[in-house]
């Protein structure tokens, strides 16, 4: 189940948007809000965000860029912004009134979104954001929140998916090793057995691999 939130500064257009999200079962609504300060507190509770652009205290479009986990959809009166909301990575760009129809659109891609497998990999450069092949990465590691992805150029934060949403949508060849690590088995250089199970990579990185993950390691890495 996906956990969205709304925020949206007038009732009757939260409202609709309440009512349309209910009728999901795959979406799961954690609150609705009219301000960013309510909104912010309940972040790290949701996946995907209803943010409408033109709020009274700051533009919903500053609010997403502080949102690195979380997937958005704007919804607003205004067509102009759409390139600029696309920019930041938005799933959608809903102009109200919404349409019934037209939500249900921004659902599909939303379960898409969560659901199918990266084809590219998104991370940050600067203001803009990097699509990374798959073939060029040694390794994702977890700082936290973050993630960075290891690659044979350098290190690139991963554009707004944590760890275990990454695990669900990379390709076959990734395999998590530890609860802060996953690799690109195709990169694995050595296998070291002892004192403890760990990996070198292709980049000469050595990465613990956790008891939980050594039968799953093992047996991929010897099929």
């Amino acid at each position: 189940m996906i956990r969205v939130a709304i925020l949206e500064d007038e009732q009757l257009a939260r409202d609709s948007l309440v009512q349309m999200v209910s009728k999901y079962p795959d979406l799961k609504l954690v609150g609705a809000f009219a301000s960013s300060r309510e909104f912010l507190k309940h972040v790290s509770k949701i996946d995907v965000a209803f943010i409408d652009i033109k709020l009274p205290s700051e533009s919903g479009v500053n609010i997403a860029r502080r949102l690195k986990k979380v997937g958005i959809v704007f919804v607003t009166a205004y067509e102009e912004y759409a390139a600029q909301a696309f920019e930041i990575g938005a799933i959608d760009y809903l102009v109200k009134p919404v349409r019934e129809e037209r939500f249900q659109l921004c659902v599909e891609r939303i379960l898409q979104a969560y659901s199918r497998p990266l084809l590219k990999l998104p991370v940050r450069e600067g203001r803009n954001v990097l699509m990374l092949d798959f073939k060029g990465i040694f390794y994702i590691e977890a700082f936290g929140k973050r993630c960075v992805a290891a690659t044979e150029e350098g290190e690139y934060e991963v554009y707004h998916w944590n760890l275990a949403e990454l695990e669900r949508r990379l390709p076959d060849n990734f395999l998590r090793v530890h609860k802060s690590y996953i690799c690109n088995i195709d990169k694995v250089r050595k296998l070291i057995r002892f004192p403890t199970l760990q990996i070198e990579m292709e980049n000469g990185r050595v990465i613990p691999v956790s008891k939980t993950y050594q039968r799953t390691v093992k047996s991929f890495l010897f099929q």
